[in-house]
């Protein structure tokens, strides 16, 4: 990892436990797609609800009804093979068709996403079908989606 964004990343979970602070899918929130990814299938997203029960609202206004399953870090970054904190949510339900017609996981029902922030302005979103993951390298990953943290 990139010694300044080793040192970030520390300072953010030092901030974290002095001050109560949260990562941004902890918090009721709206992120502008960044990738190309995040465009062309979900948009726009916001996520609102409960430390336990989220919904994910995709830019068509789509609702995925999310259950935490826990915070955990791991090599979440596909760029980057070392620990990033993540929060692993159950998709309750596929939502189908999203954004022209695209899915969250292709023929595939989407099970399980990941949030990890990148950097202090983005959030990954790592979307698995299958088994809960591991990491990003876990069998099911469907795709990744960038989105700018406002």
């Amino acid at each position: 990892m990139k010694p300044m964004l080793t040192v970030a990343l520390m300072a953010m979970a030092a901030m974290a436990q002095a001050e109560d602070w949260t990562m941004p899918w902890q918090k009721d929130a709206s992120f502008a797609a960044y990738s190309t990814t995040a465009e062309s299938i979900t948009g726009d997203i916001s996520i609102r609800g409960t430390d336990s029960e989220k919904v994910l609202t995709t830019g068509t206004g789509t609702e995925i009804a999310l259950t935490f399953v826990e915070d955990r870090s791991s090599g979440w970054n596909l760029n980057d093979n070392e620990v990033w904190p993540g929060g692993v949510f159950a998709i309750t339900q596929d939502p189908g068709k999203l954004v022209n017609d695209n899915t969250l996981c292709g023929a595939d029902p989407a099970t399980y996403l990941v949030f990890t922030p990148l950097d202090d302005a983005l959030l990954q979103m790592a979307v698995f079908s299958g088994a809960a993951p591991e990491n990003i390298e876990s069998p099911g990953l469907c795709g990744t989606y960038n989105y700018s943290i406002e």
